[in-house]
């Protein structure tokens, strides 16, 4: 009976705080601030033991039990956010999954074989919706938006495209296979559907999806160059008009007074990622794996017999503490400061954080030291620290560009 009545108690509370809970778990990363308008929250989460935490100067958690949820929960908002009508379609066959379970326990084998027939065709219009939206990029990428005259406009159109291949994406990772298996359960029609032919057809689509969106993003990046070069076109041709004997000519080009827009290269980041279960990418996958680290030659071994030296071990159990690093330290502590909201609504160059602290380390050490330990932080952790870099261009090679300095912030404190 106490079981019952703190699952109640428990549930109740959830309801109650449901909108605060949910707040936390799609936008503030799982994090519950300490602040005095959730104090309610806190006492009553961690009566019910659905937080943690280590530091007392930390934010509560939520626990993984409770994300777990969470996650399931919202799982169909995406789904629904990606596609309404494989969501539709998807609902209508897990309507049919708990018909057919049922009729499976009262051995109606007449209302088992006509519930076969509708999930298989129920399962085959996902499985063609799915492909019908991935196989559409096909023509935005053969065509590439030529039917569109505007550039401004095409531009606009692709990346239209592109934020649906994002909603895609979605589609894709809701569905899990740890959840189609336990829906499949012991039943060998079911398994033979969920585990099979529909991952099946989820990975050729996620395959064809990502090599349409690679081509897209190629195909966004050129029209965005030839906008530049349409701008400047018009430029010239408006000077032109305005001064008839204008003739451009690079003689007459005075590289000091050159725009910036006109002397610069814009970074194009592209990650790729091999598939490690393809056969087809064995090779490169080995020479990369090759290339990555070179093994020293090995020793020569010594097959003559020598004596053994008597080795004396500590009998007293002494140990020798290493000492900390003070620069490894100081960066820590920094990081800690910018994640918790110390800055407030401020940010904190580099540089003067390396002056306040006295170290004796060249200050391009100091910032490649930063970079590196914001980068080993967890996901979590990562979206409370935010990064500008300060570069400047290279005298001779203005395509180098050389960072200077840092400046930290945390964008969640308003």
């Amino acid at each position: 009976m106490a079981r019952s009545h703190d699952a109640h108690s428990t549930l109740r509370a959830l309801a109650t705080y449901g909108e605060a809970i949910l707040e936390a778990h799609l936008s503030n990363g799982n994090r519950i601030p300490d602040a005095d308008e959730n104090l309610g929250l806190i006492e009553t989460l961690e009566h019910h033991r659905l937080v943690w935490r280590i530091g007392e100067s930390e934010d509560l958690q939520l626990k993984k039990v409770l994300v777990q949820f969470l996650d399931h929960i919202t799982e169909s908002d995406r789904r629904r956010f990606a596609s309404e009508q494989v969501d539709a379609l998807w609902r209508q066959l897990n309507e049919l999954f708990d018909e057919y379970k049922a009729a499976k326990q009262k051995s109606a084998l007449s209302d088992i074989e006509r519930l076969e027939g509708e999930i298989k065709e129920c399962l085959a219009d996902v499985i063609e919706d799915i492909r019908s939206a991935t196989d559409a990029f096909s023509s935005y990428i053969n065509t590439g938006f030529t039917y569109i005259t505007d550039l401004e406009l095409r531009i606009r159109k692709n990346e239209q495209v592109i934020e649906r291949a994002g909603r895609l994406i979605t589609l894709f990772d809701s569905f899990r296979i740890r959840e189609l298996a336990d829906q499949a359960g012991s039943d060998a029609f079911l398994k033979r559907l969920l585990l099979k032919h529909l991952p099946a057809t989820l990975e050729e689509c996620q395959k064809n999806l990502s090599y349409a969106l690679n081509q897209l993003r190629i195909l966004l990046v050129r029209m965005r160059e030839d906008q530049r070069l349409s701008r400047l076109i018009g430029a010239f041709e408006a000077h032109f008009v305005t001064h008839r004997g204008f003739v451009p000519s690079i003689d007459h080009l005075d590289l000091e007074a050159c725009p910036p827009e006109l002397n610069t290269v814009s970074p194009f980041l592209m990650r790729s990622f091999g598939d490690i279960y393809d056969p087809a990418d064995d090779l490169e996958l080995i020479e990369l794996a090759a290339s990555a680290r070179t093994l020293p030659p090995e020793a020569p071994v010594n097959t003559g017999a020598r004596a053994v030296e008597a080795v004396d071990f500590d009998i007293d159990g002494e140990t020798i503490q290493e000492e900390e690093d003070p620069v490894d330290s100081a960066i820590e502590e920094l990081i800690q400061t910018v994640i918790e909201g110390g800055l407030g609504r401020g940010e904190l160059r580099a540089s003067e954080a390396l002056a306040a602290t006295g170290l004796e380390i060249d200050r391009a050490s100091w910032l490649q030291a930063i970079v590196s330990e914001v980068e080993t932080l967890s996901r979590n952790d990562q979206q409370y620290i935010e990064l500008t870099y300060h570069q400047e261009p290279d005298a001779v090679f203005p395509d180098n560009l050389y960072v200077y300095d840092l400046t930290l912030r945390n964008p969640h404190v308003r």
